[in-house]
């Protein structure tokens, strides 16, 4: 995770800046390791052919997020892991997914939309990152 982590582009619309170093993907990854069990948890790491490649799930329930390495973009993977992330919340009774994505984030933004999400409003200013305060724009789909 640290490489993808680490990367800028990857980390644009996160709720963090890059991470400087690898303790600090370290007690990222042991955070939401932590939550393994938690029914208020539900996150994956995203593999391909035995390569970390992002993650994408909810830390909290109902809200979920995802992010892909820079290099995995535009393949259709963020696509497929999204799908299979909500058949899994509807086979397990889940009755709604959230999401929470900066205004300038496009191809997220297109992403919930053909998953089914629809935009339910809009907020100034609520995540501080680094010097740079971003919006938000915030999204349902009922299951």
């Amino acid at each position: 995770m640290h490489r993808i982590m680490r990367d800028p582009a990857t980390m644009r619309y996160w709720s963090s800046l890059p991470h400087e170093s690898l303790p600090v993907t370290r007690e990222w990854v042991a955070s939401m390791m932590g939550s393994v069990g938690d029914p208020a948890s539900d996150d994956f790491i995203v593999e391909r052919n035995g390569e970390v490649i992002g993650k994408l799930g909810c830390h909290r329930l109902p809200e979920v997020g995802f992010l892909l390495a820079a290099d995995c973009c535009g393949q259709g993977l963020a696509s497929e892991g999204l799908a299979a992330f909500i058949a899994h919340r509807r086979a397990s009774d889940g009755t709604e997914l959230t999401a929470d994505t900066d205004p300038r984030n496009g191809p997220s933004m297109r992403l919930l939309q053909r998953h089914g999400f629809v935009e339910t409003g809009r907020a100034s200013r609520t995540w501080l990152i680094g010097t740079e305060w971003c919006d938000s724009i915030y999204w349902r789909l009922m299951l």
